[in-house]
């Protein structure tokens, strides 16, 4: 986590001095969303049982000043339980998480087509076990997230770009959220960590603004 996080830093810091000077285009309110893969870290019982399926997030962002600026947004994480590994102990079922955030960016463009993003995220989430002996929703919790991008224009208002973060949630992983004392296979009862993720996904950026160039204007 300490390597992910300082390189997230020096990247960030880096980025502006590398950015090219002269006419690029300004920053300007937006709808961002991002399909993510998130991957347990050092999570391995949650890892062990159940399989990732994916996270969608949307976001509204304004801005605020000189690339900085603030959004709203939620998004749902899918996972299923394993069968192979749980049953006959705990019938088929899914791992859902729901999340609400603020945001906290800062934006800037490195070219006429390109720019890069910088992150936080910080608000609640509800984890809903889903099976025939699960606990059922749990939560709010609180949630924060560190991430970054890099977008290139498709069209004028129009950008798609590759994400990667880091997210945490103030919960661990319990047998008790399957309904069960322990976890088939081991003594174990619950994570020894609070659950996070390294986020690996895709996005894109749809400014509201008006084109001047394009038949279809926002």
């Amino acid at each position: 986590m300490k390597r992910l996080t300082s390189l997230f830093l020096v990247t960030v810091l880096a980025m502006p001095a590398s950015a090219q000077r002269g006419n690029q285009p300004d920053v300007s309110s937006t709808i961002k969303g991002d399909l993510n893969l998130p991957i347990p870290f050092k999570n391995p019982l949650f890892t062990n049982y159940t399989d990732n399926v994916g996270q969608a997030c949307l976001t509204f962002q304004v801005p605020i000043s000189k690339g900085f600026g603030l959004g709203i947004g939620g998004g749902m994480w899918w996972t299923s339980l394993k069968e192979r590994t749980l049953q006959p102990f705990v019938p088929n079922g899914d791992v859902r998480r729901t999340i609400g955030f603020a945001k906290a960016q800062y934006e800037r463009y490195t070219g006429p087509v390109t720019f890069y993003e910088a992150s936080v995220k910080a608000g609640m989430a509800w984890y809903e076990f889903d099976c025939a002996s699960c606990a059922g929703t749990r939560g709010p919790v609180m949630y924060w997230a560190v991430g970054m991008g890099y977008f290139v224009h498709a069209s004028e208002n129009l950008a798609f770009g590759i994400t990667l973060g880091y997210d945490n949630s103030a919960r661990s992983f319990s047998a008790s959220d399957l309904g069960v004392a322990r976890f088939p296979g081991t003594q174990e009862s619950a994570e020894h960590r609070s659950m996070q993720n390294v986020l690996l996904g895709l996005g894109f950026s749809t400014r509201l603004r008006r084109s001047e160039r394009e038949a279809v204007t926002w």
